[in-house]
């Protein structure tokens, strides 16, 4: 089972994100903060991570630079969900290391999209 990392702080957004993913067939683990986010890529080495901005305790670009930094997981697809939705807030995703920015509030259609685009394209860099 393909496994991914679901790294949301809105019970809400968790809950209709998990069960749409698993649905579809995919493993689905949870992270609530930047700081479990973190220790669950140690743990677990997701094939692809969902990762919101906005999270208590560290944010999703710093949880983004450390992984980007990591050559263990350096090339782990990483998709940014965000209600920040400015240019300058998608450029610096990209720039961080994102391989896509998916926008709230998403369709689970737009997000099943993107899910399946990077298993099947792999990892891709973004030029800005």
């Amino acid at each position: 089972m393909t496994e991914i990392l679901v790294v949301e702080d809105s019970p809400t957004i968790i809950s209709t994100v998990e069960q749409f993913l698993q649905m579809q067939g995919y493993g689905v683990h949870v992270a609530r903060d930047g700081l479990s986010a973190l220790a669950a890529v140690r743990a677990l080495a997701p094939k692809l991570v969902l990762l919101d901005i906005m999270l208590p305790k560290v944010d999703g670009f710093e949880v983004l630079n450390v992984i980007r930094n990591n050559p263990n997981y350096d090339q782990m697809p990483i998709i940014m969900m965000s209600a920040l939705t400015n240019p300058e807030d998608v450029e610096r995703a990209y720039s961080v290391g994102a391989d896509d920015y998916i926008k709230k509030p998403f369709t689970e259609t737009d997000l099943l999209d993107v899910v399946k685009q990077h298993f099947i394209n792999g990892r891709k860099v973004q030029a800005i």
